[in-house]
C-alpha cells in the first residue's frame, strides 16, 4: 500500500497512522451493489479499506446508470458485484475485493458475516436487512443501516450489546405492498451519494474506533428540501433480536417454490391483505398492469406476475427462484 495514496488523510488527528493501520487490516462486507452500496464501496475503497466482500444478487440494468457513478453502459446486463469489482480495480489495482452474485439469505448471511468487521447496507429491502440484522447482532458484527427513496433518506449504525438494533425501529416488517419503492416512487438521483457518504464516513469511525460516534442515532436527510435531522432511537425492552436474541429471521424456511411449468412462487412475509387496486396503480407506472378475476396480472421487466389477495405471487419468465424473490421484493412487497 503506498503511503502517498492516503497522505491526505493520514494528517487527520482523527486518524493518523495507527488509524490508517486499522482500516488496511479491515474486512467490510458490502451487502447490495446498487447505487448505495457502489458509492459507499467507493468511498471505502479509497480510503484504505483492506478487504471488502461484494454482495449482490442482481444485474445492472439502465435504469441504474442515473444514479450509479460506478456503472456504465457497458455494465448493462452484468452482475452487479462483478461490475463493481472491475471498476474498483481500475482504482485501485491491488485491492483485495471478492465479488459474491448471490442471494444474501439467511445461509449465507452466516457463513459470511463472521469473517468480517463491519457490514454496510446497500440493500432494497426490509426481509434482507432483517436478515442481517438477527446475522450480525448474533455474531457481534456491528452494522450500518442505510436507506433511501425519493429524495430522502436515513442511516443508524448499529452496534450489537451497545444500542438498538433493527428491530427496535422497525419490529416487524409491514404487510405486502405497504412501502413504495424506488421503482415505483422514484429516487433522485444525488441522494444515494450524499447517504453513502454519511454510511462511508460512520464505518471508518467504527472502524478506527472512533469514540464520537451514537449507536442508535438514526439520521434523516432530505436532499430536495435541504433538511436534516436527528434522533435517538432506544433500545426495546423486548425487541426480539437484540434483547431476547431469537434469530427470526435467520431460521425462516424458504419463501419461494418453483412448479411445473417453470413458475416460481414466492409467499408473503407474514399474513395481511393486500390493496389490489393501490398495487395495479403502482406497477402500471412500470409496465402492463390489471386486476382481473379478483387478482393483479402484470408484466415487469420481462416477467409476467399474478399477485393474489393474501400477497402470494406466481411469477412466470424467470427461472432463477432468487431472481423471482428480488423481483418480488422491488415490486410487489420492499
Amino acid at each position: 500500500m503506498g503511503q502517498e495514496r492516503f497522505s491526505r488523510q493520514v494528517i487527520l488527528p482523527q486518524l493518523g497512522r495507527e488509524g490508517q493501520e486499522k482500516l488496511r487490516l479491515a474486512r467490510v462486507l458490502v451487502a447490495g451493489c446498487g447505487a448505495l452500496g457502489s458509492h459507499t464501496t467507493v468511498a471505502l475503497l479509497r480510503a484504505g479499506v483492506g478487504k471488502l466482500i461484494l454482495v449482490d444478487r442482481d444485474l445492472v440494468e439502465e435504469s441504474n446508470l442515473h444514479r450509479v457513478a460506478a456503472f456504465t453502459a457497458e455494465d448493462v446486463g452484468r452482475p452487479k458485484a462483478e461490475a463493481l469489482a472491475a471498476r474498483l480495480r481500475g482504482i485501485w489495482p491491488e485491492a483485495n475485493l471478492e465479488a459474491r452474485v448471490i442471494h444474501l439469505g439467511p445461509r449465507e448471511a452466516e457463513e459470511l458475516i463472521p469473517q468480517v468487521n463491519l457490514v454496510v447496507d446497500g440493500l432494497d429491502n426490509l426481509e434482507s436487512r432483517y436478515t442481517v440484522n438477527d446475522a450480525c447482532i448474533k455474531h457481534e458484527v456491528p452494522w450500518i443501516y442505510t436507506a433511501v427513496l425519493a429524495t430522502y433518506g436515513m442511516t443508524m449504525p448499529i452496534l450489537p450489546g451497545q444500542g438498538p438494533c433493527l428491530r427496535c425501529l422497525f419490529p416487524n416488517p409491514p404487510p405486502p405492498g405497504a412501502l413504495p419503492t424506488c421503482a415505483t416512487a422514484g429516487i433522485l438521483g444525488p441522494v444515494p451519494q450524499a447517504l453513502a457518504a454519511w454510511q462511508a464516513a460512520a464505518a471508518i469511525q467504527l472502524l478506527v474506533g472512533a469514540p464520537a460516534l451514537t449507536p442508535g442515532e438514526l439520521l434523516y436527510l432530505d436532499l430536495w428540501s435541504r433538511k436534516a435531522s436527528t434522533i435517538q432511537v432506544a433500545r426495546a425492552s423486548g425487541c426480539p433480536a437484540c434483547v431476547e436474541k431469537r434469530w427470526e429471521f435467520l431460521d425462516r424456511p424458504s419463501r419461494t417454490a418453483t412448479l411445473c411449468g417453470e413458475v416460481v412462487q414466492i409467499l408473503p412475509r407474514q399474513k395481511g391483505r393486500v390493496d389490489l387496486t393501490e398495487l395495479v396503480r403502482r406497477l402500471s407506472k412500470l409496465g402492463k398492469a390489471e386486476l382481473r378475476g379478483g387478482v393483479v396480472v402484470a408484466e415487469v421487466e420481462g416477467a409476467s406476475f399474478t399477485v393474489f389477495p393474501d400477497g402470494r405471487a406466481l411469477i412466470k419468465g424467470v427461472q432463477d427462484p432468487d431472481r423471482a424473490q428480488a423481483l418480488y421484493d422491488q415490486y410487489i412487497a420492499r
